[in-house]
């Protein structure tokens, strides 16, 4: 591993999650945050559309 990414990910990172497990396994893994997103970057940008705010109860279940 480059030097300049172990000291990126030396503070923790924070993964973009969908569902209350996904939240679970980042949180296992060692993620020190997540954002509850109601779609991952990659799939917004593939379909070529705007983020939105994620609805209030699907953040509240993760």
């Amino acid at each position: 591993m480059k030097r300049g990414m172990a000291e990126m990910l030396k503070g923790g990172v924070i993964m973009d999650v969908v569902t209350a497990e996904q939240a679970r396994i980042a949180e296992g893994a060692g993620a020190v945050a997540v954002m509850a997103l109601e779609r991952v970057p990659a799939d917004i940008r593939a379909q070529g559309g705007v983020s939105r705010m994620s609805d209030p109860d699907m953040i509240e279940g993760i």
